[in-house]
């Protein structure tokens, strides 16, 4: 089986130009580029370049999947935009990480287990989450408590973990809950299914999340005479300037007249394993939901079959007698005892069964590959 890895690159902010665009090309000789996004695919090879580096220099995203079970999602943001100190309790720095470099900050998922597992090829691409770039953006730090639980089952599973007192966990607290755990937006709904995150520990931690507010209009005519000469000359000069990330922070300065819209709950009072335990017995409820519900199905089934079991003997018989003597035949009549084994199961009548089967294979012994079928069975 080949090795299969996939890296995405998308910009948000702005467009490449031709001569980037053409820097960008020269990468890769499996590389594939537009204005707004590059593309390289490997299959027994590797991409020799940091992609972390292409990101920082062209791009505001980027995305990596490779198919023995490694996951890779970053974003670039213009420095100053997001508040370091609000995102330090959702990681410990070994699989995500927020770190500035130059002009931007850039916030780094990095899920590389030493053994994965082996995983077909994704049906998933940076799209899916170039949202989340946004919703960060705007205060929504749904992906970083996402991503701490992610965190936390690798902790769980490192065998070479350090003393909790030595890695930042002692008390194993959850971070700050956000809103809307209990409604995840498409995107951050994939980020759980690829990221194989448990999806009853979300459940379990969705349980104290309030409900996400609609952001309302905001009315910036009467927030722009708060500012004063000199920032209103430093935005208006970024604007002539082709600054891409003026308008975000000019927003975000805006804002800060508003009153504050806490987007984070109070820090989480809940130990890590009282999330466990809760996400387990929500995993019970939900097991034993799920078997009372195939057992109502499995009832009215059987309720609606018995109505009809002689016309089923006799479509059985009737199959046989003017079918062909070929296996998909065999196997259609085969398929109709076993429900009717069903039934007798579910009647307590399995002799009655095995009796009425057993005049069928005297009725067609000349048919040994039939009779084989039903021998396998143990009906004859």
């Amino acid at each position: 089986m080949s090795e299969f890895q996939y890296y995405e690159w998308q910009t948000v902010d702005r467009v490449l130009n031709p001569a980037e665009q053409a820097a960008v090309n020269r990468l890769s000789s499996h590389i594939e580029v537009s204005p707004g996004k590059a593309v390289v695919t490997y299959n027994w090879s590797d991409f020799r370049h940091d992609p972390k580096e292409v990101l920082l220099k062209y791009f505001d995203a980027f995305f990596y999947y490779a198919n023995w079970g490694s996951l890779r999602l970053m974003f670039r943001f213009p420095k100053g935009l997001i508040n370091e100190k609000d995102l330090e309790p959702f990681w410990d720095g070994e699989y995500v990480s927020f770190e500035t470099y130059g002009d931007y900050q850039v916030l780094d998922i990095d899920f590389n287990p030493e053994d994965g597992g082996w995983m077909d090829e994704a049906v998933v691409d940076l799209s899916d989450f170039i949202s989340l770039r946004a919703d960060l953006l705007k205060g929504d730090y749904r992906l970083l408590y996402l991503t701490w639980l992610k965190e936390m089952a690798f902790d769980d599973e490192d065998e070479d973990e350090q003393d909790e007192e030595e890695d930042g966990h002692s008390d194993n607290l959850e971070p700050p809950i956000p809103a809307g755990l209990n409604k995840l937006s498409p995107a951050l709904q994939t980020i759980v299914d690829v990221f194989d995150i448990d999806p009853f520990l979300v459940q379990a931690a969705a349980e104290t999340s309030p409900d996400l507010r609609e952001t309302p209009e905001i009315d910036y005519r009467q927030l722009i005479p708060r500012l004063t000469r000199p920032e209103c000359d430093d935005f208006l000069t970024r604007l002539a300037a082709r600054d891409a990330a003026v308008g975000m922070a000019l927003r975000k300065r805006l804002g800060e007249f508003l009153p504050h819209n806490q987007a984070l709950q109070a820090a989480g009072k809940r130990k890590l394993e009282e999330l466990h335990r809760r996400a387990r017995q929500l995993e019970e409820a939900e097991d034993k939901r799920q078997t009372e519900e195939a057992l109502r199905k499995h009832i009215a089934e059987m309720k609606d079959l018995a109505q009809r079991e002689n016309q089923v003997w006799l479509q059985v018989d009737q199959l046989l007698e003017n079918g062909r003597k070929i296996a998909s035949v065999y196997a259609a009549a085969t398929a109709l005892l076993e429900s009717l084994q069903d039934l007798a199961e579910f009647q307590g009548t399995r002799e009655i069964f095995l009796s009425r089967v057993q005049k069928l294979a005297e009725k067609f012994a000349l048919r040994p590959s039939l009779i084989k079928r039903w021998e396998q069975r143990g009906w004859v």
